[in-house]
């Protein structure tokens, strides 16, 4: 599979989980923007999908993590499942 139909697939996958918990989202898919999906009531969200990525090992057993870069805001990683329970989705 090539990288685009990759992250076409992943963006829609994400898209669903956040429609399946209650929010109006909007997929971008390049066509404006810099974000890949903009979620009523949060916001812009860019999605990165990669073989590997070295935070999943910092979790260490929490349920979230956040890092920060020299001279960078910190960001806030979380399971994103644990994430729509924590801003009020509805679960199915």
């Amino acid at each position: 599979m090539n990288a685009k139909a990759k992250g076409s697939r992943i963006e829609r996958l994400i898209k669903d989980s956040f429609e399946k918990a209650g929010f109006n989202v909007v997929r971008s898919a390049g066509s404006f923007g810099k974000a890949d999906l903009f979620v009523e009531g949060i916001g812009s969200i860019q999605v990165k999908a990669r073989k590997t990525f070295s935070a999943y090992s910092l979790f260490d057993g929490a349920d979230i993590l956040v890092i920060k870069a020299n001279r960078k805001n910190p960001l806030v990683c979380i399971e994103l499942n644990r994430f729509l329970e924590l801003v009020g989705g509805k679960s199915k």
